[in-house]
């Protein structure tokens, strides 16, 4: 009733869809309550019109980013405190850079449900308005508003730096060849517009490496043939928070890319395909804008902008990676490492439920043994992301496989799974390496202790 008399009355009300706040640095999926109450108002008395605006908000430090990695790993939230709040004072003497506001493209709330349900406005509604189309049509409208908010995300310079460093297999990188790779891929962005409302950093690679010092967030170790630029073990981890800020403006070129990391030469069209077949996963983890059903133009258009920078080369019907050796093939693989650790995510699902065989595991426990598979793998391989066993993108991921028809619960809540699902493992090798395949067999085969 609040929210009806304030919208009733034309003021303008802010709420945040997510519903809480990310501890992994990415777009959290959005819970359906305020929005729900905006459209039952709009549904109950449309006189005054209601838009949408999306707003992005972006930092380059957040005072809170350790705090959010110990609870990302089952640390409980530290409750508030004075002493707290004493602490807090104190770190506002340090640097947290610059905070970006950026609006993403409003959404008027008439048309949107005249899509989601025509001629909406003359069905009668009670007070109540709860009609049994109101559901999905929120659902969509939820995911609409949070797409819009990653449409508006700002690259600065703290997230340019931590989406290459955390890409790199050491966590470090010479540093002109750092600012070489950083000018390279905002220019890749730059040329190839994700949005109209995304922004871009002022400066060079060079400026922002030494900006993202001042901050205490990078660490320069000096060496004859030139300083290398890398980060610890913790501000590593930490890094993972703003590198995810911006993981779905790379999501697409990154996928293109690891098709080329086993691969030196295929057919455009097996591209596009397979490309298109896994964009479904990513759009729904990543809140991506671009339509599962016309993705394939939007593919190709990467290809040619990955062709006109010299990562790939395309000739006719067939698209090619660069040679071993050469700055393009260290320019490619660095690419493909912005998104591999989501579809290995995805693996670990598909080899788990693979393993154990149709009509055995339900889907709360394929979720929570592909956590502890993920886990694992994470201490093996030392990934600073505490996101890759989260299980909440687990669960999401299975949802959309069971969406996708991919996997199917029973009567009596077991998973099975049709033959798409074996052609998607098949395909995993040419994106995942030998290596990373045979150790996530290795781990899955494993027995959960009792």
């Amino acid at each position: 009733e609040y929210m009806h008399v304030m919208f009733t009355r034309g003021y303008s009300v802010e709420y945040f869809v997510e519903g809480g706040r990310s501890r992994t640095g990415r777009t959290l999926q959005p819970r359906p309550g305020m929005l729900s109450m905006t459209v039952r108002s709009f549904l109950r008395d449309h006189k005054k019109p209601i838009v949408l605006v999306p707003v992005y908000i972006g930092y380059e430090k957040v005072m809170e980013g350790r705090s959010y990695l110990g609870e990302l790993r089952g640390k409980k939230k530290k409750q508030e405190s004075v002493v707290g709040l004493a602490k807090t004072a104190r770190k506002l003497r340090s640097s947290f850079g610059k905070v970006s506001v950026n609006f993403g493209e409003a959404i008027f709330l008439d048309e949107a449900l005249e899509q989601a349900r025509p001629g909406w406005k003359h069905e009668a509604v009670g007070a109540e308005a709860r009609p049994a189309w109101l559901p999905d049509a929120v659902d969509h409208l939820a995911r609409q508003v949070t797409t819009g908010i990653n449409s508006a995300a700002a690259v600065n310079p703290v997230n340019l730096v931590a989406t290459l460093l955390l890409a790199t297999e050491r966590l470090a990188m010479d540093e002109r060849q750092l600012a070489a790779m950083m000018d390279h891929y905002l220019s890749l962005l730059k040329t190839h517009t994700y949005a109209e409302t995304v922004t871009f950093p002022e400066g060079d690679g060079m400026e922002w490496i030494r900006y993202c010092e001042t901050m205490g967030l990078v660490g320069r170790y000096p060496q004859k043939l030139g300083d290398i630029i890398g980060l610890d073990g913790t501000n590593a981890t930490l890094m993972t928070y703003y590198r995810n800020n911006i993981q779905h403006l790379f999501a697409l070129p990154a996928l293109i890319a690891c098709l080329f990391e086993n691969c030196t030469s295929m057919a455009r069209d097996k591209v596009i395909f397979l490309a298109s077949a896994i964009y479904p996963y990513l759009q729904s983890e990543l809140f991506l804008r671009y339509d599962p059903e016309t993705v394939g133009v939007e593919v190709d258009r990467w290809i040619g902008t990955l062709s006109d920078h010299g990562i790939l080369r395309a000739d006719g019907d067939r698209v090619m990676g660069p040679e071993e050796g050469t700055d393009a093939r260290l320019q490619l693989h660095t690419l493909s490492r912005f998104i591999i650790q989501t579809l290995e995510r995805y693996y670990i699902v598909i080899a788990t439920l693979r393993k154990h065989g149709p009509g055995v595991l339900t889907a709360e426990e394929l979720e929570e043994e592909s956590a502890l598979m993920a886990e694992r793998m994470s201490l093996l391989f030392g990934l600073n992301a505490p996101e890759f066993f989260d299980k909440t993108l687990f669960r999401n991921f299975i949802g959309e496989l069971a969406g996708n028809g991919v996997i199917v619960a029973g009567e009596d809540d077991r998973l099975s799974y049709t033959r798409e699902l074996e052609e998607v493992s098949e395909d995993a090798r040419l994106v995942l390496s030998v290596e990373k395949r045979q150790a996530i067999a290795q781990v899955t085969q494993l027995n959960r202790p009792e």
